[in-house]
């Protein structure tokens, strides 16, 4: 099931998945439809949020609809 990751500090984050690939999170930016297994064991993840850093939840699949259906709020109009 995904997974929503959120800064919760003042400054960016590396956040290291176990894919290998990283996320770059901007103070309070949140990261959606992460898979669950990128975190599993991860100890990096764990201390993260031990230390309050990040802010991990699980995902409903209706909040992905919804997240999904919402129109892009810095679409702009060409003409």
């Amino acid at each position: 099931m995904p997974v929503a990751i959120k800064n919760l500090t003042a400054r960016p984050l590396f956040v290291s998945l176990n894919s290998g690939t990283n996320l770059r999170l901007s103070s309070g930016e949140v990261a959606g439809q992460v898979p669950d297994v990128e975190l599993k064991n991860n100890s990096k993840i764990e201390k993260l949020i031990s230390q309050r850093a990040i802010a991990v939840e699980s995902q409903t699949k209706k909040a992905i609809a919804a997240h999904a259906t919402k129109p892009a709020a810095h679409s702009r109009k060409k003409g």
